[in-house]
């Protein structure tokens, strides 16, 4: 079986494949950066407390990680405790598509296996939209290669700053109002914060298609695609496990080249 591993700065989601690609178990937890070893092979063992075998058949991992010291930690659980080397992933590991950025080295690793995945979902031009703790655009040209994108504040992270800094405006809880128009306080935030993510969006794409030239296929994923992915006119589509199936696509890659 394949674990793979993708951990954000707010969350991480695990999944496990059979070897033809099946996905058998997912399991998304909060990223806590001073987690143990300990930790991560009881949350492993959870996430495989089903699994004819359990955590003992994995026979290869594949992470993706953006948090470096949480890298480390759950390389050495693989090393020490599933007893095999995992694959990490980065901009200097050969992955069959071309970085062509400024500086490779600079890429989230989750941003290169999107574009992995949207590549394979969609063909190519391309354009990732990952809602998490930022709002990424990952964008893949005519000619397959991941070429940049944007880095917007999060939906979540930027809401979250502003009820910091306003004394008078409280917390609320992230859904779309019935109108546009607020006719409360808690309604006009709502609305603010969604309908503007929307807005933003699709605003960025527009222009975004228009550098990449044809028209872009466009998926949305992470957390919060699933509620903002539908309301966007440019949104063709919403995966919310396309980075676990990027990584399945990735470990395909590493072995066909072994």
């Amino acid at each position: 079986m394949l674990l793979t591993v993708d951990i954000g700065n707010t969350n991480a989601v695990l999944g496990v494949f059979d070897d033809a690609g099946t996905s058998l178990a997912t399991l998304r937890i909060g990223t806590r950066r001073d987690a143990t070893q300990g930790e991560l092979s009881l949350v492993v063992s959870h996430l495989c407390r089903r699994l004819s075998g359990g955590e003992a058949s994995i026979r290869r991992t594949v992470v993706c990680s953006v948090v470096p010291s949480l890298t480390r930690t759950f390389a050495g659980f693989v090393r020490e405790e599933l007893g095999h080397e995992p694959a990490i992933v980065s901009a200097e590991l050969d992955l069959g598509i071309p970085v062509s950025v400024d500086d490779p080295r600079e890429v989230g690793a989750d941003r290169i296996v999107n574009a992995i995945a949207a590549r394979e979902r969609v063909g190519y031009p391309a354009i990732v939209v990952d809602l998490g703790t930022a709002t990424n655009f990952d964008c893949v040209d005519a000619d397959g290669a991941y070429v940049g994108g944007l880095i917007a504040p999060g939906i979540e992270t930027a809401s979250e700053d502003l009820f910091r800094r306003a004394a008078r405006l409280t917390k609320v809880d992230l859904d779309f109002p019935a109108t546009v128009i607020g006719r409360n306080t808690r309604d006009c935030l709502r609305s603010g914060i969604l309908n503007g993510a929307v807005g933003m969006i699709d605003a960025l794409v527009d222009s975004v298609r228009a550098e990449l030239g044809g028209q872009a296929a466009v998926i949305a994923t992470g957390g919060l695609a699933g509620l903002i992915g539908p309301r966007c006119r440019t949104v063709d589509r919403v995966e919310d496990r396309l980075t676990l199936d990027g990584l399945l696509l990735v470990d395909r890659y590493l072995r066909s080249r072994s």
